[in-house]
């Protein structure tokens, strides 16, 4: 009769050290400013492959107004426009409803901001914001 040959135990395979797509790093829900200036949808800061940084926003709602602009900025529930130092503006809001995407410069650390707030330039008031959360 042959031995039997015991096999030693294998180590299970390495998972993969690179996340396959963009990976979801902070997260936040619009609310609206006051009872005029409405938002609603999700506001998602991706990390790519690259290590850059995209935000999205999904079912995205805000109140239309001129020269809305999107900014990141670090404090994580700001009220009004004093709340705002030290943003940093994505660019003008590309719509007031829809899915969208705004590129977020490499040399921003994203763990430095706490909110994402759409901010109507001409006339400096809130419109939405988003507290971002891991």
């Amino acid at each position: 009769a042959e031995t039997p040959v015991v096999m030693e135990d294998e180590p299970m395979p390495a998972e993969p050290s690179e996340p396959s797509g963009p990976v979801a790093v902070l997260t936040g829900s619009f609310q609206g400013a006051d009872d005029f200036h409405q938002g609603s949808g999700t506001a998602t800061v991706y990390e790519l492959k690259d290590r850059t940084n995209v935000l999205r926003f999904e079912d995205f709602e805000v109140t239309n107004g001129p020269d809305l602009h999107v900014l990141l900025v670090p404090n994580g529930a700001p009220t009004d426009r004093d709340d705002l130092s030290g943003y940093v503006d994505l660019g003008e809001l590309k719509g007031n409803i829809g899915n969208q995407n705004y590129e977020i410069p490499p040399d921003i650390d994203i763990s430095e901001f706490g909110s994402i707030v759409i901010y109507c330039e001409p006339f400096h008031v809130l419109f939405a914001s988003a507290s971002l959360t891991p």
